[in-house]
């Protein structure tokens, strides 16, 4: 086989990417999950600690869990109503650092790596019931997402969850606490997201339609809007001599509306209002009309 032929051959057994769509549904359900675990994390701990979702990508099975942390500890998690299966890893010093905040013992450096205590272990089993709890109730739906703890898996990495060319979905979370950041692995299979709705597309196919949950989990993503007053320039003399007080004109006449856009694309025109005590802003064209 030539190199050609080698590099093809590899491009192919790389899994699909989540569409667009799906990708941000799957991104406003683990967001929430992040915020509901950081809380109750935080309540359980004596210390304060951020959980931030970083990136998730596609992968293979023997790829994701060959770079999770060794030593470490994962959630081994049953997910949706046929019990797929996901892993929740982090490495052991992150796992023993937030084991000492519960205990009221916290860890002034990074501790030596070693085995959990038969008391320590009862404690993380509490953390990662949490996580479960975290995956269930921010799924957007009426009920909740099934979700269980199976076990406590110690060093994942050796671990055979999965089949080496499962095709997964890798996200990675930023942990920050006193000690300092690290990142944590969530691995969940593409079959078992499509299953509850989170599916890729083929390009080459027709879309189906929207699952209802996707559709619910897209229409909760924020939407960042823009309302631009006006511009001006002016050469940098002038602008190292403005001070409290001067007054800044605008190329916007008064008489004509304001432009709302979103990612810099103009959706609306309206005018300023007052609402209550709030600045507020009335539509009077949309792009749509």
């Amino acid at each position: 086989m030539t190199d050609t032929e080698v590099k093809a051959a590899s491009v192919f057994a790389e899994p699909r990417r989540l569409t667009s769509g799906a990708n941000r549904a799957l991104t406003a359900w683990q967001t929430t999950v992040c915020s509901m675990l950081q809380e109750s994390w935080q309540a359980l701990l004596g210390s304060d600690l951020t959980l931030r979702l970083v990136k998730s990508d596609s992968t293979t099975a023997i790829k994701a869990v060959n770079n999770l942390a060794d030593p470490g500890y994962a959630a081994r998690l049953r997910i949706g109503p046929s019990s797929f299966p996901s892993v929740f890893a982090f490495s052991s010093r992150m796992v023993q650092v937030l084991v000492n905040d519960m205990l009221g013992t916290p860890s002034e450096e990074w501790p030596e790596v070693r085995e959990l205590s038969p008391v320590e272990t009862s404690m993380a089993e509490l953390l990662f019931g949490e996580i479960t709890r975290s995956i269930s109730q921010a799924w957007p739906e009426v009920e909740p997402l099934e979700c269980e703890l199976e076990s406590i898996i110690s060093r994942p990495m050796r671990s055979r969850v999965y089949g080496p060319d499962e095709p997964l979905v890798r996200t990675r979370i930023a942990l920050q606490t006193a000690m300092g950041q690290e990142e944590a692995v969530w691995l969940l299979p593409q079959a078992g997201l499509a299953e509850i709705g989170i599916a890729e597309t083929h390009e080459d196919e027709s879309p189906p339609a929207p699952a209802p949950q996707l559709r619910t989990l897209a229409e909760q993503l924020p939407v960042q809007l823009v309302v631009e007053l006006g511009s001006t320039s002016m050469r940098l003399s002038e602008l190292n001599r403005l001070k409290t007080g001067d007054y800044l004109p605008l190329d916007q006449a008064v008489f004509q509306p304001l432009e709302v856009s979103i990612d810099g694309r103009l959706q609306w025109l309206g005018h300023p209002c007052r609402l209550g005590v709030r600045q507020g802003f009335q539509i009077i064209a949309s792009k749509k009309d």
